[in-house]
């Protein structure tokens, strides 16, 4: 899995379905924006992120899946 710290719309639109990705856990706000954002100018591809597991309290970060 890769660990993203910046360009997170990038990452994002760059996923791959199945493919999952670490964000730092102080971007929550940022990301799930984003991927709202995303979802609407993504539509005509059916794209869509979901939050996959626990926030990792304890090194501050969560991961994100490309679901479709």
């Amino acid at each position: 899995m890769v660990k993203v710290t910046e360009n997170w719309a990038q990452t994002l639109r760059g996923m791959k379905v199945g493919e999952i990705v670490i964000f730092p856990v102080a971007s929550i706000s940022s990301i799930n924006t984003t991927i709202c954002r995303l979802r609407l100018e993504m539509c005509v591809e059916g794209a869509d992120w979901k939050r996959v597991g626990v926030i990792d309290k304890k090194n501050g970060e969560f991961k994100i899946k490309r679901v479709s």
